[in-house]
């Protein structure tokens, strides 16, 4: 019994370092998380470059910003046959009020696109157990809707019960 929870305390202690790291060296803002990307991967100096607008709206769906004026121009452009939908809205819009709507994307939205651009399947068991760190990053900032939208969608399979 205390071998288990001192196996349990070590991993608790490992994925809070892990989550701390994550969230205050790497995600702190995209050219953060370049230059760990690149440490990991010098070789993929091109993908990366192409992956900036990706890093930047995983850095910002991590800390629950905008992403900077100045990286908006990396994002991909939405088509011009594409209707935005704001025809007729003049003056401010409250944030949230296209959830759900055609073209939203959301921060899970966001974060799978990462796992896809690092050669993570649906299937892999390290998007869960990333996903499952960012979901903290993101409570940590007081964004409890979206980090339980980055739980629900990247949650584990449920095991099969054998004994049925």
């Amino acid at each position: 019994m205390r071998k288990g929870k001192a196996v349990w305390e070590h991993q608790r202690t490992y994925e809070q370092s892990k989550r701390q790291y994550l969230g205050e060296d790497v995600l702190k803002d995209t050219g953060s998380a370049v230059v760990w990307w690149l440490a990991k991967n010098d070789e993929h100096v091109e993908k990366t470059v192409a992956d900036l607008g990706l890093l930047a709206q995983l850095t910002s769906a991590a800390n629950d910003s905008d992403i900077p004026e100045r990286l908006q121009e990396l994002l991909s452009p939405s088509r011009p046959d594409e209707p935005d939908g704001l025809d007729g809205i003049d003056g401010p819009v409250s944030p949230g009020a296209f959830a759900g709507s055609p073209g939203h994307r959301s921060a899970a939205d966001h974060l799978s696109d990462l796992f896809d651009a690092m050669g993570f399947p649906e299937e892999d068991p390290r998007r869960a157990m990333l996903a499952a760190q960012f979901a903290h990053i993101i409570k940590e900032q007081n964004r409890y809707e979206t980090a339980e939208e980055v739980l629900r969608r990247f949650a584990p399979p449920e095991p099969e019960d054998d004994a049925a």
